[in-house]
């Protein structure tokens, strides 16, 4: 039993005289390592850079080189520059990415009424094809009824509460808080109005559900007359009425679901209590 203890004492005593001979050869490779730096320094080959101190870096003809401690002047005019308003980073690319679809849909109703049915088995090749028009410079094309037949259906929708529009490079956008009302664009000459109209039993069983499969086309109303513009704000009132109860259904049903949560965390609870 005496000599078991002897075997461990020595295996200790080695492995303790291992970890100080480590630490030692250690210590001695970060001094040499501190010394290479610091020679390097001294050498003009190396920057030291302080814990809060910032390192610029100059590109010019492909060759990086140290600009010290302060930025190039050429930075100052930019970061002097108020920064310009934007809209949030999440809502911005939302609104993005439904403009490009309804754009490709569009090019493709264009296509339709100019080549008839586009099948899977359909080449079409378009020649000579021109840069589009904005929004903009379609609208100052347009004649001067045209013009206040639109700035009317505008000024009709903001009047509502909460109802705001977005601009995109080729349409304008309306929502009423976050639900899309209308989309306006102008094709040939012509003012088109895409009005989110949508059956509200489909339209909540899309939305709860999950569905993408299911695509629901919009009301579309060429605003070409001033009985056009008549049936166009009676559409946006029904658009914006089906909106605002929707919302408050979903008010209420996340309520509901919040009170569901908080039920079944109290009997979650209990259960452990009893148990």
């Amino acid at each position: 039993m005496e000599a078991f203890y002897i075997v461990i004492t020595c295996v200790f005593i080695v492995l303790l005289l291992a970890a100080v001979i480590m630490w030692i050869v250690d210590g001695k490779m970060e001094n040499a390592r501190k010394d290479a730096l610091l020679n390097r320094v001294q050498n003009g080959t190396a920057m030291r850079v302080e814990e809060d101190g910032t390192l610029y870096l100059k590109v010019e003809d492909g060759v990086v080189s140290l600009c010290g401690s302060e930025a190039p002047a050429q930075a100052a005019p930019a970061a002097s520059a108020a920064p310009a308003e934007e809209k949030p980073v999440v809502e911005a690319y939302e609104e993005t990415a439904a403009d490009a679809v309804e754009d490709e849909d569009d090019n493709l109703q264009e296509l339709v009424e100019k080549y008839g049915e586009i099948t899977d088995n359909s080449v079409v090749f378009e020649a000579n094809k021109q840069q589009k028009e904005s929004f903009i410079d379609k609208y100052a094309a347009l004649s001067a009824e045209d013009r206040n037949r639109y700035d009317s259906i505008v000024a009709y929708i903001l009047s509502n509460a909460d109802c705001r529009k977005v601009e995109a490079s080729n349409a304008v956008t309306f929502k009423c808080k976050t639900d899309k009302i209308m989309r306006a664009v102008i094709k040939r000459g012509v003012v088109v109005l895409n009005f989110l109209l949508i059956n509200t039993d489909l339209g909540r069983f899309v939305r709860e559900e999950g569905i993408k499969a299911i695509k629901i086309n919009p009301v579309v109303i060429k605003l070409e007359s001033d009985s056009d513009l008549l049936l166009a704000k009676q559409t946006a009132d029904i658009t914006i009425e089906n909106i605002r109860e929707e919302q408050q259904y979903r008010k209420e049903r996340n309520k509901e679901l919040r009170r569901r949560r908080y039920r079944q965390q109290e009997e979650e609870n209990k259960e452990e209590e009893n148990s």
